[in-house]
């Protein structure tokens, strides 16, 4: 290669060569750290959402203590329900969003919490769908057997799922959320 001071014998040219050299340097090298190495990576997450509504009857088995009593699989998403016998002969129906409202509200609801989150009902309230559903949550062995094998199944089954790609770490760069503050002490 021909050294710059062979190459022209005017000093200003041979001073703008090496200055535009110098800033595409600098420009390149700060461009790959902007941009993380200029390679993203992304992790694939599918997401799953259930398309069956459901209706699950739970009763009071004792004082503020409830168990699911039977679940059954409902055409559209919108028509699932809760249907609470409580011990006294009364009967409650909620739909979903009551539901949401009323266990964060009423004691009884709290105490129902437990039973309708515990069966296949769980899955309308954020549970995974790979989670299984517990047994205890069950009046007796016959209604566990009919959510485990024929409920949770079907809605499983007929459930719509999209893959959608993530940045692994959407933390770096600008704006990352991170503080350098410290307050107190």
């Amino acid at each position: 290669m021909t050294p710059i001071k062979n190459f022209c014998s005017i000093p200003s040219i041979k001073k703008t060569i090496k200055n535009t050299a110098l800033a595409v340097v600098v420009a390149g090298t700060m461009s790959l750290y902007s941009c993380g190495g200029g390679e993203q990576e992304y992790v694939s997450e599918t997401k799953v959402e259930l398309t069956q509504g459901l209706v699950t009857t739970i009763e009071e088995v004792e004082k503020d203590k409830f168990k699911i009593a039977d679940e059954t699989v409902v055409e559209k998403k919108e028509d699932a329900r809760i249907i609470a016998q409580y011990l006294d002969g009364q009967r409650d129906t909620f739909t979903l969003d009551e539901a949401r409202l009323i266990e964060a509200d009423s004691p009884r609801g709290s105490s129902m919490r437990g039973a309708f989150l515990g069966g296949v009902m769980g899955y309308y309230f954020g549970r995974s769908l790979s989670s299984p559903i517990n047994s205890s949550s069950y009046k007796n062995n016959a209604a566990y057997q009919k959510s485990q094998t024929k409920t949770a199944s079907s809605l499983k089954s007929t459930a719509s799922r999209t893959t959608v790609r993530k940045p692994v770490n959407s933390t770096k760069g600008y704006g990352s959320g991170r503080s350098t503050r410290s307050y107190g002490g």
